[in-house]
């Protein structure tokens, strides 16, 4: 991850800005839209979507100067293509990113995916597999980790850790519109990603198993559970304990949730918006801490989807891999699949498990010959993440 994205802001001046598409025009694609046009480390040159008109209506609201010079189509790597774009960015709905990542892939563009990397674990390893076969970078943007609360946790925990007891918790009324209203375990796969991807972040280790639970309130107006309990096994030894829900009034917390570290040396806690507050059994280190956490966070800088594209358009330039880049990704999407198949079968779920049962369905599926012997040749899905 970039240390300072003000630094990358102020080392890109005067570099040409990379020229980028955006695939997909509905709610999260307009806001991509708005961040490219107004990033300068990038240039607005296409929007794609299906339905005729939105690409138009999200180039209006980007705030280019010239919406004119902004092309649009129906299918973003052509698009990609014939304007010579460098970058694409893919806010598509989920069923739709396994198809358009692997064409952009496959035709060298490099990609910046919104959450979830696809719609299943078995398309997302066949991703995983493509991004090696291509050699393309691809990464996902999970926004959560660009907050410099998060890494100050992480740092916290780097200096203090390891953790034992590590908990997020999210309460939040909402009665959403759409798909989502019958959509199977709507807040895991919604809101889940999230946490799961911040907790391997700022306790740097990764999951082992998790035991789920959900709940359906009979005030509920979604068909199934929008409010989830798990418990992580991480590898280190220490637990991540997620608790969630859409069904609860009063005393919301923040999208981000609110988290509890507990580590060895030290605890940290965070409201999801605020300050961090961190503590040992020091006090005078507790109030160095906390008053060099201050000016750490004193001065502002780009977060979420903006701080995303700094990192994404600075590793693509020094040709790295980005943070966030989809071996990366994979199991933080598995923590979600796994708390699924918790809540389903009302038993522990064991994660290497999982991988390997999808990757023997994302082999069965594969068309392409080149990635079936990728995805065949890994000893095992987790040792195939490390090593990459």
């Amino acid at each position: 991850m970039i240390a300072d994205p003000n630094a990358a802001l102020e080392a890109a001046t005067g570099q040409t800005p990379l020229r980028a598409v955006v695939v997909g025009a509905g709610g999260m694609g307009r806001w991509w839209s708005r961040v490219i046009a107004s990033s300068p480390m990038t240039e607005l040159v296409g929007v794609a979507d299906l339905v005729e008109g939105m690409p138009a209506e999200s180039i209006a609201q980007s705030g280019v100067e010239d919406p004119s010079a902004v092309a649009t189509g129906t299918d973003g790597v052509d698009l990609a293509l014939e304007v010579g774009a460098d970058i694409l960015i893919n806010p598509t709905v989920p069923v739709a990113h396994h198809p358009v990542t692997v064409k952009a892939l496959h035709a060298g563009v490099p990609v910046l995916g919104e959450k979830p990397v696809t719609e299943t674990l078995p398309e997302a390893l066949s991703l995983m597999a493509h991004a090696e076969l291509t050699g393309v970078p691809f990464m996902i943007s999970q926004s959560r980790r660009f907050f410099p609360q998060v890494r100050e946790l992480r740092r916290f925990v780097a200096a203090h850790g390891p953790t034992v007891l590590t908990s997020a918790f999210f309460s939040l009324y909402t009665e959403m519109e759409g798909y989502r209203r019958t959509q199977l375990h709507p807040l895991l796969r919604d809101m889940g990603i999230h946490a799961f991807d911040t907790a391997r972040y700022i306790m740097d280790t990764d999951p082992v198993a998790v035991t789920a639970r959900g709940a359906q309130p009979e005030w509920s107006v979604y068909t199934h559970d929008a409010t989830v309990t798990a418990t992580f096994e991480m590898s280190d030894g220490a637990l991540f304990v997620y608790n969630g829900t859409w069904n609860a009034r009063g005393l919301p917390t923040y999208w981000n949730s609110e988290w509890r570290i507990g580590a060895q040396h030290g605890t940290a806690t965070w409201d999801g918006t605020g300050a961090p507050v961190l503590g040992t059994e020091d006090q005078e280190e507790t109030r160095a801490l906390n008053t060099a956490l201050e000016e750490a966070l004193s001065t502002s800088e780009p977060d979420q989807i903006d701080a995303s594209i700094i990192e994404f358009v600075t590793s693509v330039r020094e040709g790295r891999r980005p943070m966030c880049e989809v071996h990366d990704n994979i199991l933080s999407f598995a923590m979600v699949e796994a708390a699924v198949a918790s809540v389903d079968c009302g038993e522990r779920v064991e994660i290497d498990a999982l991988l390997e049962e999808a990757r023997a369905d994302a082999i069965a599926a594969e068309a392409d010959p080149e990635a079936r012997d990728i995805l065949q040749g890994w000893s095992s899905v987790r040792e195939a993440v490390e090593a990459w």
